[in-house]
């Protein structure tokens, strides 16, 4: 057996000792009449199906996860398990399709032909002109009591109905949001599993955005298999990576895809082309197939990266990741994930690859199309690249009563929620070097005074940096814009002289983070609208340098896993709106990012601060931490002086102190 063939070959009887690649593998005793009609068999090698094939019949795996390039073997695993569950194991199975249309449309030219054409599934089907209610558009029932029901995933009615065994989901990042008003297509989908044991279900697509690609979060949570070939100069087993793809250019520059070759991470001989062919090709006689578990995990108290081993004797003979230390299995194989490139095709050679890249380089849309389609890796716009590991390893051991003497002034951003209030306190020093002080959940309900009477105290308490100087908030920033809008206004309106603002998020891509004048509300109250997708730019920006100074975030170390993973919640995507592409930062659905807005929040009222507030002093009209009046009572603001009618010349304004150094 040297490659996976479509079941639509197979003449098998039913024998329930078969797996799905012995069922589907009979391209050998039919090659004859393959040979005399090419263009109504499937003939061609998929090697790299081999490894998620064999999961759909493990009995261990209850999810098939498989994240791979556009045209290679999704579909026609998704075909194969489909036959196979109506011919050697009778089930019911539901197959999803991102829309109703789609699903019809997968009837007649996939499901219909399957049957059809595979003599050991025609004879277990009704006729298809039989106008039986058991062959329709969206429902074909076996004599053998399997029935496949083909509904799309934006119809919550036929997501929720009949319970079913198997559940193929085939290109779930092109299903909606939601099914309805009913929640995740996919999740209802699955949900239809519950009263079956032996249950499984398998998920296909390319990937898209990363934090909002469906393939992309399943793969995450799966064992993360990579295809592993050997090189034919060292034997060293590795995944193909396009970042050890390399080419010549000629004495103008020019590149040249042709002399494409693979730089072999063991021994650096760069691969030919045949020798990537034979590489792939020698998987199938692997009893793993080359597929081999790579998510990190953690075993005898120490951290494990499969991903990065070299040398044998890691893995046993199903892939399983072993513990170096007990050489136990450290992964789980209950969920099976499998992410393959283009750079495993042997229908697409690596030329045609690198041709790809090289026309799609240049324009970040075209290159985010190849990331996807031919790389199968997730797409990450790279003002969000910030690895979460690296700043959960820079916590440092200070507090409210002991600020870093670089700190230099502090602000608050506070973010509203149905049933809480959440505040960030942030110092900030020279070039916008910051230090996360205390994060503050407040919980209770807003339109009441306690959280608000909360909130003052923190706003009014008096901090202390390590050099015994005392300091106190010198601006916050509320979000107006949920769902107790007036009731942010009545909190900040009477503090404005104490630099407590109502702001309201503009995504706009030319907005500043703080405007140069406040707006009004349509209560005639005052508002600033800041801009937070300039306000996020700056957040990712600082949070990739990497050594203290401007710029650089510090965090305490009460600062927690859960409060970094929100701080990297927003994810920047592009849109096209109006013909033209607009980025955008949005938060992938079902995930929190209070301390993201709470940071941009506070950043926002660093924006807002004069030039030479000196550090460490009391906001304006602040009146003394103890015995602060009740947010209802607070001191209506002092209305500022007009300036006098001098000309002044201008200067360019500093910053701290006028030392030369700005905050901003």
């Amino acid at each position: 057996m040297t490659a996976l063939r479509s079941i639509r070959s197979s003449t098998l009887k039913p024998t329930p000792r078969r797996n799905l690649i012995e069922w589907a593998d009979e391209f050998r005793r039919l090659s004859a009449r393959a040979a005399a009609q090419p263009g109504r068999w499937k003939t061609a090698t998929v090697p790299m199906a081999l490894g998620p094939t064999a999961a759909v019949t493990d009995p261990r795996v209850r999810f098939v996860s498989v994240m791979a390039p556009t045209q290679e073997f999704k579909t026609e695993l998704i075909n194969n398990a489909a036959g196979y569950y109506a011919h050697q194991d009778a089930s019911p199975i539901l197959l999803v399709l991102p829309t109703v249309n789609l699903a019809e449309s997968y009837t007649k030219d996939r499901l219909d032909p399957l049957v059809d054409e595979t003599p050991a599934l025609a004879a277990i089907a009704p006729a298809k002109k039989s106008r039986s209610p058991d062959r329709t558009l969206d429902r074909l029932a076996f004599y053998t009591g399997a029935v496949i029901d083909i509904v799309g995933a934006n119809s919550p009615t036929d997501l929720a109905s009949r319970p079913k065994r198997i559940v193929l989901a085939d290109e779930i990042d092109k299903y909606p949001p939601s099914a309805g008003k009913e929640g995740d297509p996919l999740a209802l989908a699955e949900e239809r599993q519950s009263t079956f044991w032996n249950a499984k279900s398998i998920r296909a697509c390319s990937p898209t955005q990363k934090g909002f690609s469906r393939i992309g979060r399943e793969y995450e949570m799966s064992d993360q298999r990579r295809l592993f070939v050997r090189c034919a100069h060292c034997d060293e087993a590795q995944p193909l990576t396009f970042d050890r793809v390399r080419w010549d250019k000629d004495e103008n520059g020019q590149h040249m895809p042709q002399t494409a070759g693979v730089v072999c991470r063991g021994c650096g001989t760069i691969w030919t082309e045949a020798e990537r062919r034979k590489a792939i090709q020698s998987v199938a006689l692997d009893p793993d197939f080359g597929w081999r578990q790579t998510k990190p995990f953690r075993c005898c108290g120490e951290d494990h990266k499969p991903l990065n081993w070299t040398g044998s004797g890691h893995w046993n003979e199903q892939g399983e990741a072993l513990c170096p230390k007990c050489e136990r299995p450290g992964i789980p194989v209950r969920h099976a994930g499998f992410n393959a490139s283009k750079l495993y095709s042997l229908t697409q050679s690596l030329e045609q690859t690198v041709r790809k890249f090289l026309s799609s380089k240049d324009d970040l849309s075209l290159l985010q199309v190849f990331t996807n389609t031919q790389l199968a890796e997730l797409w990450e716009e790279s003002g969000t690249a910030v690895d979460p590991d690296s700043l959960l390893a820079r916590r440092e051991s200070y507090g409210p009563d002991n600020i870093p003497s670089g700190a230099l002034v502090l602000t608050v951003g506070v973010d509203v929620q149905d049933n809480r209030l959440e505040c960030e306190v942030v110092g900030w020093g020279a070039g916008r070097e910051s230090w996360g002080v205390e994060y503050h959940v407040i919980h209770g309900d807003p339109s009441q005074d306690q959280v608000w009477h909360e909130l003052d105290q923190i706003l009014l308490r008096t901090y202390r940096r390590e050099d015994g100087l005392q300091m106190r908030i010198q601006a916050a920033c509320i979000d107006s814009g949920g769902h107790h809008t007036e009731r942010v206004y009545a909190f900040t309106k009477p503090r404005f002289g104490r630099r407590v603002y109502a702001i309201k998020g503009d995504g706009g891509n030319a907005k500043p983070i703080w405007p140069k004048r406040a707006s009004k509300s349509k209560t005639r109250q005052v508002l600033f609208m800041v801009g937070t997708n300039a306000a996020s730019d700056q957040i990712y920006g600082d949070l990739r340098v990497k050594r203290p100074g401007a710029g650089y975030c510090h965090f305490a170390a009460d600062y927690d896993q859960a409060w970094f993973t929100q701080l990297l919640a927003e994810r920047l995507v592009r849109k096209r709106v109006n013909g033209q592409d607009v980025r955008v930062y949005e938060c992938p659905k079902g995930t929190r990012n209070e301390a993201h807005d709470c940071r941009r929040y506070a950043l926002a009222a660093l924006h807002g601060l004069p030039r030479q507030l000196p550090p460490g002093a009391p906001p304006a009209d602040a009146p003394a931490p103890e015995g602060s009046a009740e947010p209802s009572e607070a001191p209506p603001p002092k209305p500022a002086p007009a300036p006098a009618p001098v000309k002044r010349k201008k200067r360019r304004r500093r910053g701290l102190n006028n030392t030369g150094e700005s905050w901003l």
